[in-house]
């Protein structure tokens, strides 16, 4: 029988609404029809930390067929970010009773910056967690080995006790690498606030 004392929480789409429906189609407005690879490594090297804000606003205008400013690519790059349903806070405050709490979200200053000054529920929010972690801090982002890692080893724990909870099933799965017990939040499903159902699962199957 496996005993969950740590939670490992992924940020947007989990607890921060998200539509990223409304960042493409920003960006379809914009002339961006399609995301390139050099886009997308870019992307992710954004979120590792390995580039700054002003590289990669440079990048995407490189790929737009009209002039376009900053602002509008940090509007557009911010279009899919919603708020903090109160609920979810609530659980945290919940489950903080009982268990250990990090969180690690695949961002970057762009979506920080926006959250921290248009999301009052932010701040009260992140204070539920022991730490944070956000893949621009780290060199890594999810599923790598490596961020998890990380987690694991900077705050003792035992990855068999540690669950990890995340609402992309690529990222779920980079946990179970390093030996976290994982769940795929399918929003088509369930959501965060069903956690406590699937910890409960857990702990009775030793079966992921």
């Amino acid at each position: 029988m496996a005993e969950i004392k740590n939670l490992i929480f992924d940020y947007g789409g989990v607890f921060l609404l998200l539509d990223e429906e409304k960042t493409y189609q920003a960006f379809k407005d914009l002339g961006l029809l399609f995301i390139s690879p050099a886009l997308a490594a870019s992307n992710n090297d954004f979120q590792r930390g390995r580039i700054s804000i002003p590289t990669f606003i440079s990048n995407i205008q490189k790929e737009l067929p009209r002039p376009t400013s900053e602002e509008q690519i940090i509007d557009a790059w911010c279009a899919m970010l919603g708020g903090l349903p109160v609920e979810r806070i609530e659980l945290l405050k919940r489950l903080k009773k009982k268990y250990r709490l990090f969180l690690l979200s695949n961002t970057d200053d762009i979506h920080i910056d926006r959250v921290t000054r248009t999301t009052p529920e932010a701040v009260e929010f992140l204070a539920q967690f022991e730490r944070v972690y956000y893949s621009q801090n780290t060199g890594y982002r999810k599923p790598e080995a490596e961020i998890f890692q990380l987690v694991i080893d900077e705050n003792n724990l035992d990855a068999s006790k540690t669950l990890f909870v995340d609402d992309v099933k690529e990222n779920a799965e980079g946990a179970g690498r390093v030996g976290l017990h994982y769940h795929w939040l399918d929003w088509r499903k369930e959501t965060v606030l069903d956690i406590e159902r699937v910890i409960e699962e857990i702990e009775n199957n030793n079966d992921k």
